[in-house]
């Protein structure tokens, strides 16, 4: 989650599905099939992994954020209550 800080997780998706996108259609219209193929499979792979990231992770990591919070709270309503 360091890489592309520049720009938000939502807007990588857009950028390496539009990048994906463009790829596959310069595959159709010109005959350089090998830089093609290699930059559709690169482009993929960013774009799946951007949108699990926006999908999945960053919603677990949230979520798990806000858990601590609450074992944070009730650990401390524990001690207040033991002492």
């Amino acid at each position: 989650m360091t890489r592309f800080l520049a720009i938000s997780p939502q807007s990588q998706c857009y950028l390496f599905t539009v990048a994906l996108a463009l790829n596959l259609l310069g595959m159709v219209l010109t005959d350089m099939w090998i830089p093609m193929v290699v930059g559709a499979i690169v482009t993929t792979a960013l774009s799946v992994d951007a949108w699990v990231r926006v999908h999945y992770v960053l919603p677990m990591k949230k979520e798990m954020r806000n858990l601590q919070h609450e074992i944070e709270s009730i650990q401390k309503q524990v001690r207040d209550i033991n002492t």
